[in-house]
């Protein structure tokens, strides 16, 4: 009889995955981000990190039918062996917390349970969801409001960092530390509350998913977010055409799917270009002469005055940089991979190595300041971990890629919408990733969505197709 017994290992996870999340909001909401919340948050993650993983390992063997998990180990090793290789920079020690915190995305996020049944994770799901989509509603209606009232804030945090609240540089920047990363995770919101509205029965429940989606949409196009938009409309595309093609409807049925979302986006992005030029413009002149009346017989150099980034038009700083500066991030990230190629700077010790090497990067030398993230996940595990790192998850990824293509012929017509939001989340994740640190190397509600999400995919396809020597048996079979 084992000490242990699975329902409390079980009791732990879902303790660990809601805490994970809890931090990872905190750690994105500008007004817990340097409260205290968010260490004790830090801290009890840490805790049931750790007393989860030593559960699993009691039952390993109902976690290692996880597809890829062994390539998740080896990325770990190729973090570490990074680590070890540039421990002269002094950063060792902050890179092994970083190491800490990826292997719990990979084997307590990503990794499920193999005994356990779909049903299971489902409610899972839905519990983990709910908790996203009220947050994601609450937040928006907060940035909504801030916008409606004209609010804006600037502070310093301890550690000398700028926060934002409110509406500034005609953006929604609402209770996000960055309207970006809100605008994504309203983005996953939008989703997950459709999968909800088309799943749940009953009026007043409908209604409520419905309200959290305007709200949601609100703050999306507010928020002026390019990667949030980009992310939306190519999450509904794959909806779109996913669930014409498990419906096996005929060429015709799948363009006219295509002719929808074109229309959709069309629709979208010409409604939210109205929006932001007609209300944004006017909601920042009146804040400008808020400010201004604000600032009069104050110092002239104020917090908000300093920050002349914000200052100017947004509409003027996209078409001067189209890309807001990342394809020179992205070049001198590129550059810093060419001095390190194989196994990379390591993350912390990131910025040391630039100033070491490269004193004349655009990295250090900007006028926004020192980038230790290249806002791009996949460089930056190029970057950090060299081309070592960046084959170990390339290959996790096509991995996946291929276990989730043979995997949809065992997909039950009751759950397609079920792999469709699980999957059109975890590309919304993935798309950010070309744009935001996200994913890796942070703790942040995308890096929730991807790891975790990706592991019901997987699992989904472990209990209804079994592995991939089952899978190629039963298609030899039909």
């Amino acid at each position: 009889m084992r000490l242990i017994k699975k329902d409390y290992v079980r009791i732990l996870e879902w303790s660990f995955k809601i805490t994970y999340l809890l931090l990872g909001l905190a750690t994105f909401n500008v007004f817990l981000y340097s409260s205290p919340i968010q260490p004790l948050l830090v801290k009890l993650s840490l805790v049931l990190g750790m007393l989860t993983l030593l559960g699993r390992l009691i039952f390993f063997r109902d976690y290692i039918k996880t597809p890829g998990w062994i390539v998740l180990g080896l990325f770990c090793a190729s973090f570490l062996l990074s680590i070890i290789v540039n421990r002269s920079y002094g950063q060792a020690a902050s890179d092994l917390k970083w190491l800490i915190w990826t292997g719990m995305l990979f084997f307590l996020l990503y990794a499920c349970d193999s005994s356990r049944s779909v049903q299971a994770y489902k409610k899972e799901f839905t519990v983990v969801a709910h908790i996203i989509m009220i947050y994601g509603a609450l937040s928006a209606a907060a940035g909504l409001i801030m916008m409606k009232t004209l609010y804006y804030k600037a502070w310093f945090t301890g550690d000398g960092e700028t926060m934002f609240a409110g509406f500034r540089w005609e953006r929604l920047w609402g209770v996000y530390t960055d309207p970006n990363y809100g605008g994504v995770l309203s983005t996953a919101a939008i989703l997950m509350c459709l999968y909800f509205l088309l799943e749940k029965k009953g009026l007043l429940k409908k209604i409520l998913y419905i309200i959290m989606i305007v709200l949601n949409c609100g703050y999306l196009v507010f928020s002026d977010s390019r990667t949030a938009e980009v992310c939306l409309i190519a999450a509904v595309g794959f909806w779109f055409i996913y669930s014409a093609v498990m419906k096996k409807s005929k060429i015709k049925g799948v363009c006219i799917s295509l002719v929808v979302m074109a229309v959709f986006a069309a629709a979208f992005l010409g409604g939210a270009s109205y929006l932001k030029s007609e209300v944004s413009t006017q909601v920042q002149k009146q804040m400008d002469i808020k400010l201004k009346k604000n600032a009069a017989g104050k110092p002239k150099q104020t917090l908000n005055d300093q920050q002349t980034r914000h200052d100017k038009s947004r509409k003027q700083g996209v078409k001067d940089d189209f890309s807001s500066g990342r394809i020179a991030l992205w070049t001198g990230g590129l550059e810093v991979w060419k001095t390190k190629p194989v196994l990379g700077t390591g993350y912390n010790s990131f910025l040391p190595f630039v100033k070491d090497r490269l004193p004349d990067s655009y990295l250090i030398n900007n006028p926004q300041g020192e980038y230790v993230s290249l806002h791009n996940t996949y460089l930056n595990i190029l970057a950090y971990q060299g081309i070592v790192g960046f084959v170990i998850y390339a290959a996790f990824m096509i991995l996946v890629l291929i276990r989730w293509w043979r995997g949809q012929r065992f997909v039950k017509a009751e759950d397609r919408n079920y792999i469709a939001v699980l999957s059109a989340c975890v590309i919304i994740a993935a798309i950010s990733m070309l744009f935001l640190l996200d994913g890796l190397y942070t703790n942040s509600p995308g890096s929730f969505a991807l790891w975790t999400f990706l592991g019901y995919l997987m699992h989904y396809t472990v209990k209804e197709g079994g592995s991939f020597v089952q899978i190629q048996e039963n298609m030899e079979k039909q």
